[in-house]
């Protein structure tokens, strides 16, 4: 099978997002490390909103929607800030924040919830597998192929919410087997990627058996952002889990 090398990067990088959201996201403080945001791509600051649908296709039949809001920022260094907001059972908003810092070798993680007594910041080392999240440029985007199980499609470049984007769809053709008959069902994955931001604008994936999820970035601002998003807030205590040599 031939895939576009950026595809596969792209894929291995989504995969961790997806577990995380798929597992972290309805609890506080628990958000996914790689996102959208493009951390440790330099020279291309920006702000953004990243919004997720997810519809759930339950045992039952029954058919659930969640929406999700990330709000993004990337400094000209490469330092990118999400927070991700939430709602207590309460009612009450919060805000899962976290902040990698490529240049510093860390990122930083809390939560903004009026109903949390103690605030505090955590911090950690970078790992490097954190240290560059953006996808590659999508320069080479290789041949389209078609299987009787997988097919491979380059899409006609287009802008997604005025932000020029390269996009590839592969769909995975799946027979299931069944006592009273069989059926063929279709996994597709869309990814559409900004060639100058170095950012994830546009991502949908459909399986039957599962449901949908669609992550749109709506509200890109080039631009540097204020430095003091990327700097730990006051009022919180700051517990340091890097070890002494690493700060």
């Amino acid at each position: 099978m031939r895939i576009a090398l950026w595809s596969i990067a792209v894929l291995l990088a989504l995969a961790p997002v997806c577990s995380a959201q798929n597992g972290g996201l309805s609890r506080p403080g628990r958000i996914p490390l790689q996102t959208t945001s493009g951390t440790g791509f330099i020279g291309a600051p920006y702000s953004g909103k990243a919004t997720t649908v997810k519809e759930k296709i339950l045992t039952d039949g029954t058919r659930t929607t969640e929406i999700f809001v990330e709000l993004l920022w990337r400094d000209a260094e490469g330092r990118t800030r999400r927070e991700l907001i939430q709602h207590a059972d309460s009612g009450a908003e919060f805000r899962s924040i976290i902040i990698t810092d490529p240049v510093g070798g860390m990122y930083l993680k809390w939560n903004d919830n009026e109903e949390t007594g103690r605030r505090v910041v955590g911090i950690w080392p970078v790992t490097p597998a954190q240290r560059v999240t953006a996808p590659p440029s999508p320069v080479n985007q290789g041949k389209p192929e078609t299987r009787p199980d997988f097919q491979n499609e380059i899409l006609t470049p287009q802008e997604i919410n005025g932000v020029y984007a390269v996009g590839s769809r592969w769909t995975r053709t799946i027979r299931m087997e069944g006592e009273i008959s069989n059926r063929v069902i279709e996994v597709t994955n869309e990814l559409w990627i900004s060639p100058d931001l170095r950012i994830i604008v546009r991502h949908l994936h459909n399986d039957p058996r599962t449901g949908k999820e669609d992550t749109e970035v709506t509200d890109v601002v080039r631009g540097d952002p204020d430095p003091a998003l990327f700097q730990t807030p006051e009022g919180y205590e700051v517990v340091d889990h890097r070890a002494p040599n690493q700060r």
